[in-house]
């Protein structure tokens, strides 16, 4: 069984691209397993196990055969309870197990060189450069605490009031965190490396098919038909949505990010 991870930043389209690579009935790919909310951490903390080692924990998560059967059954168990049993995954057709996890994760508990030092774990980076898009996003999921929806029950109504200088701050976290997740992108070869933009993975039907045929022959499984079952939560622009944008717009005046406000700046 072939071994890969997921690797990307917040409001980037992970949830999508995890939801369609499950889609395959020989790939399993679960979400964090780094981050202290999720139910894995909360498990191994609670349990006293690999404290003096992530990298001792994540190599368990990763790479051992018995784990990855154990969160196939695990899986199982819970997509029956939902009634789901389509979602089920027979464990010895399996061809590549993974998870996604963010560059951050990485860097926070002293991962930053853990993919570079593991030939075996195939990468897929999913980026999205646009910070003023990942700073609508993340601004959202602040406000409404969604993380993805399904349907289009998505709130279009909201306004939020951003002051200033934390605009101009999460912008900046934004390019910091961009660059992170490029840089531990480039550390990996390229034969192992397949790099996903957030903007062509949205861009249309065809476009975001041909990009998961790929991703799939990249992991060694024959290509599918991929459907998208989540929906943005955003749905109007940036201007629309800070009822201060004028004011946060000044704030940036002169910096590196005005290329992301062009139209609006120069109006």
């Amino acid at each position: 069984m072939n071994r890969h991870i997921v690797l990307t930043l917040g409001r980037s389209g992970s949830n999508t691209l995890c939801d369609m690579l499950n889609q395959h009935p020989e790939v399993l790919n679960f979400g964090e397993v780094l981050g202290e909310w999720n139910q894995i951490r909360k498990v191994q903390r609670r349990l006293r196990l690999y404290r003096k080692s992530d990298t001792a924990y994540l190599d368990r998560v990763l790479l051992d055969p018995k784990f990855a059967r154990f969160a196939n059954m695990y899986r199982s168990t819970d997509k029956r309870r939902k009634n789901q049993p389509e979602a089920v995954k027979v464990f010895r057709n399996i061809e590549t197990y993974g998870v996604k996890d963010f560059a951050l994760n990485f860097e926070r508990y002293g991962l930053r060189q853990y993919l570079k030092d593991r030939p075996q774990i195939k990468v897929i980076g999913l980026i999205r450069a646009n910070v003023a898009d990942r700073l609508v996003s993340t601004l959202m999921l602040g406000n409404t605490g969604v993380v993805a929806v399904r349907d289009d029950t998505a709130d279009t109504d909201i306004q939020l009031h951003v002051e200033p200088p934390e605009f101009l701050r999460l912008l900046k976290a934004i390019d910091r965190e961009n660059t992170l997740l490029s840089n531990m992108l480039n550390e990996i070869e390229a034969d192992r490396l397949m790099v996903i933009s957030y903007d062509d993975l949205f861009r249309d039907n065809d476009t975001r098919q041909k990009i998961m045929d790929d991703c799939f022959r990249f992991l060694d499984v024959h290509p599918i038909e991929t459907r998208t079952r989540m929906k943005k939560i955003l749905k109007k622009p940036i201007s629309e949505l800070i009822e201060n944008y004028g004011d946060c717009i000044e704030s940036i005046r002169g910096s590196q990010f005005e290329v992301y406000f062009a139209e609006d700046i120069e109006a």
